[in-house]
């Protein structure tokens, strides 16, 4: 979805799904989701593209990723790995538009843990992204191979979190 000049490339199900897939392999868990879940996530997907829309990409992008990063650790779709697969997801969506954040600071970790038991809000994790990302270079892979580099750069630290 093109936001301002520049276009704001967005995750889809299968994306997502296979970052679930790749956080919970490190550790044997479950990767798997309901039907009713399946349909929850497309329209999550729906959600974060069509959020902030109106506004430029330098300030969409950040917003998306924090909506993506939020529903996901809120809304407990993936039998296992929800949050792990929030942090994943919210940095291969960064990296994608041209922005990168550390997924191991001890305070966006936090927060992505009180997001999932509802002890932080959209607002809270959106601040505490702001204060974090940084530009980077475009990633132009595909997602199945960004997710693929994330996770295996992140290996040790995911693996903890379980």
């Amino acid at each position: 979805m093109p936001v301002g000049k520049k276009i704001v490339h967005h995750m889809d199900f299968d994306a997502l799904a296979n970052v679930n897939k790749a956080v919970v392999g490190l550790t044997g868990e479950p990767h798997g989701y309901a039907e009713a879940d399946k349909r929850k996530l497309a329209s999550l997907i729906e959600e974060v593209e069509h959020r902030a829309d109106n506004q430029d990409f330098e300030e969409a992008v950040p917003e998306k990723a924090s909506l993506l990063i939020f529903k996901v650790a809120s809304g407990q779709y993936f039998r296992a790995g929800n949050k792990r697969t929030a942090l994943v997801a919210g940095l291969a969506f960064l990296l994608k538009n041209g922005y990168a954040i550390d997924i191991t600071n001890s305070e966006l970790v936090s927060t992505v843990d009180r997001v999932g038991i509802a002890a932080a809000s959209l607002d809270d994790l959106y601040a505490v992204m702001g204060e974090l990302k940084s530009k980077s270079k475009t990633d132009r892979k595909g997602w199945d191979g960004l997710t693929k580099r994330v996770v295996e750069a992140n290996k040790n630290f995911l693996t903890r979190l379980a």
